[in-house]
């Protein structure tokens, strides 16, 4: 959260918190490379909650403010979560994580020469693109009002997490839904200024393949090409319909084309070019 504390940064003013409490440390820092537009900023692990507040259950002594807060915060972490990763880019799944260290070659016995366990250690350093002040005051805002990101958005965010642990069929499926959804509403949303003829194939419940038809046939401009978009709507088909195994190269391209599309007609749109730190992306 850029604050006035170079080089990186410092957490924001918690009004609830009393001046006893200054050497409390709510939050973790770690490594990250942060987007030269978004400096100071912090990049955060950890959140803090403070005051909780419950009902008291007289029929139910156990059921006591920590117990009802332990019920709870699944569905309101999950619920923050969601939008930071649709925000950022990040993956936080806390129940499959992606490990920035692995290792090569664990579990093998070699004969020759003789010795066990991995050959050694993978290590990527994550390019991390932080939560703003004013974001946290949005999306905690939404949370508070059970509002939930666009379902392409929740999509893109599913099939990149997939992508990542090399569920390939469940990345293919989610990322091509996710451009499905995008182009229904983009052609829906122009449907006045469509050809007659196109206008009438709209009545009748088109797939995914009739809108990238219908599209092409009315001279629509995408920002991905519709060869791109018939071979993403074939490999969700084929992974969905035919039982065919989905390599990592098409997973790949699938989740690609998702991310193109996305950043020009989802309800998000993302800059043209990412930040020079090799951010995924940023929306705007």
């Amino acid at each position: 959260m850029p604050k006035d504390h170079e080089p990186d940064g410092a957490p924001p003013a918690i009004s609830d918190l009393s001046e006893e409490a200054e050497g409390l440390t709510w939050t973790q820092e770690y490594g990250a490379f942060i987007p030269e537009s978004l400096k100071p900023a912090t990049a955060l692990v950890r959140i803090a909650l403070l005051n909780v507040k419950g009902p008291n259950d007289d029929d139910l002594p156990w059921r006591t403010v920590d117990q009802q807060l332990a019920e709870g915060v699944d569905w309101w972490f999950g619920s923050v979560r969601s939008w930071v990763e649709v925000l950022t880019g990040q993956d936080l799944n806390p129940k499959h994580r992606v490990f920035d260290a692995e290792a090569v070659g664990s579990g093998l016995t070699f004969i020759e020469p003789p010795h066990q366990n991995a050959l050694g250690l993978r290590i990527t350093t994550p390019h991390i693109r932080p939560v703003q002040e004013r974001e946290w005051e949005a999306l905690l805002k939404a949370v508070g009002e059970g509002k939930e990101p666009p379902l392409e958005e929740l999509l893109s965010r599913d099939a990149r997490a997939a992508q990542r642990r090399g569920a390939n069929r469940r990345a293919i499926i989610d990322a091509t839904t996710a451009v499905e959804i995008a182009l229904t509403r983009h052609v829906g949303s122009l449907r006045s200024t469509l050809p007659p003829k196109q206008q009438k194939r709209l009545d009748r419940k088109p797939s995914f393949g009739t809108f990238i038809s219908i599209a092409e046939d009315s001279g629509l401009t995408l920002q991905v090409t519709y060869e791109r978009l018939r071979s993403s709507n074939e490999l969700r088909n084929n992974a969905a319909h035919r039982g065919l195994a989905p390599s990592d190269l098409e997973a790949v391209r699938a989740v690609q084309v998702m991310i193109d599309f996305l950043a020009e007609h989802g309800v998000y749109r993302r800059m043209a070019t990412s930040e020079p730190d090799g951010s995924e992306f940023t929306v705007y």
